[in-house]
């Protein structure tokens, strides 16, 4: 089940070990069937013209949108 919706903007982790992928806001543009073991999303990041398949773990909340305690 994807934790995340369709238009959502979230966090892009950037890669470890590799400068391929920046941090950075993404917004959900599809959720993709559960393959196997991971849950996919495409999105598109701000610094990219082009969009990325990424598991969930690769997304998180902005922090700025976490509610406050």
């Amino acid at each position: 089940m994807h934790k995340y919706s369709v238009g959502q903007t979230l966090e892009l982790l950037p890669l470890h070990g590799s400068s391929a992928r920046k941090a950075a806001a993404c917004e959900i543009v599809a959720l993709l069937p559960y393959e196997g073991h991971m849950v996919q999303y495409k999105v598109q990041s701000s610094l990219e013209a082009y969009q990325r398949i990424v598991s969930e773990a690769d997304l998180r909340v902005p922090a700025e949108a976490l509610p406050q305690a």
